[in-house]
């Protein structure tokens, strides 16, 4: 019986109680952490800019004959921005900021050849960190500083 006994093996009761409660205190600390409800402006910054240059490439890939620009409208009171293409070839995107806000409300505007027709520098601000994206005037570049 006792050869039996030495040769058993798996965790005692102890072993797995501690274990879950070793768990439990790590779980405890680290869920807090994980709050998804404030996007720091680096990111926002990074998510505009690259909404900038999708809609210069949707402004070049449409029919070469269409003469409407597509614009990102940024609207300072709702702390959004819109994407919206006046032909209808593609459905307009809406993306709202929520606590980052944006500090002046201006459109840019491509046409077809990806240039900038409307241009300028948009701010955004959150916790006082800010933000400026500026697209240049012929070469529609985006820039983040």
């Amino acid at each position: 019986m006792r050869q039996h006994l030495k040769n058993a093996k798996g965790f005692t009761l102890i072993e797995i109680v501690s274990v879950i409660l070793i768990l439990g205190i790590i779980a405890a600390v680290a869920v807090p952490s994980f709050d998804r409800s404030g996007i720091d402006v680096g990111t926002w910054a990074s998510t505009i800019e690259t909404d900038i240059r999708y809609a210069q490439e949707l402004a070049m890939s449409r029919n070469p004959a269409s003469g409407s620009p597509i614009t990102i409208n940024f609207i300072a009171s709702t702390n959004s921005y819109s994407i919206v293409d006046p032909s209808g070839v593609f459905s307009d995107v809406l993306r709202e900021l929520g606590a980052t806000t944006i500090v002046n409300s201006i459109p840019i505007s491509f046409n077809r050849f990806g240039e900038a027709v409307q241009f300028g520098t948009v701010q955004i601000t959150t916790g006082g960190s800010t933000q400026s994206i500026t697209v240049e005037q012929y070469t529609g570049r985006v820039t983040v500083s």
